[in-house]
């Protein structure tokens, strides 16, 4: 038996409009999905080695299972860790997956200088503005380094006018793994314009796993 776990984005939350569709979609067709709430109602502490236990514990809870992930932009990022943790994730389909991570903060926010514990940070879920701790960087170094080597099957959709993540993100991580396939979008990093296309084609993905 296979269950799907959708991991949403940085600033976002389970019931964000991707995840929304998503669930929707799947439990029309009597598949299981969960959406976790990856900040747990504390996103000033988040860290990614607090989102990556909490997918892990939902993991272990049912170890006898195959998974499948999905993930949206820092969701992506989250998924692909993950799977080189657990054996029971079979395939990733990562949207906008937010690859380098610490490498697109560190120039937004020039961590090689003195940078305060709280900094301002837009969230979607809430419409304003919250304050994040900065340890969320430091602790991203202990992720940094991983290799993502485990061969797994993986699809990535990114938009071609990504402003948030650049597609050659993608275009590098494809190139490094030949098995994963790339999918290109004429959309941004919301890749709401082609959300039907992009549940539909994730569905067809599994399936030709064995995951459906």
């Amino acid at each position: 038996m296979t269950e799907f776990i959708y991991l949403h984005g940085f600033a976002s939350g389970p019931n964000s409009n991707k995840a929304q569709v998503f669930k929707k979609r799947f439990e029309e067709l009597n598949l299981q999905i969960h959406v976790p709430d990856l900040q747990e109602d504390d996103f000033e502490s988040l860290t990614l080695s607090r989102q990556i236990a909490l997918v892990q514990a939902i993991l272990d809870k049912e170890k006898h299972k195959n998974f499948g992930l999905i993930g949206s932009s820092m969701g992506g990022y989250l998924a692909s860790i993950t799977a080189q943790t657990r054996e029971s994730v079979k395939a990733l389909y990562l949207m906008a997956p937010g690859f380098n991570f610490l490498k697109r903060w560190r120039k937004k926010l020039d961590l090689s200088k003195t940078v305060p514990n709280l900094i301002p940070v837009f969230h979607y879920r809430y419409n304003k503005e919250v304050l994040l701790n900065t340890d969320l960087f430091r602790d991203a170094e202990k992720w940094e380094s991983l290799a993502l080597d485990r061969d797994i099957p993986t699809v990535i959709a990114h938009g071609l006018h990504d402003e948030t993540v650049s597609i050659e993100e993608s275009r590098n991580f494809i190139k490094n793994h030949p098995q994963s396939q790339l999918r290109e979008l004429d959309s941004d990093h919301g890749l709401l314009s082609c959300i039907d296309w992009i549940i539909e084609d994730s569905l067809s993905f599994f399936k030709d796993q064995s995951l459906l």
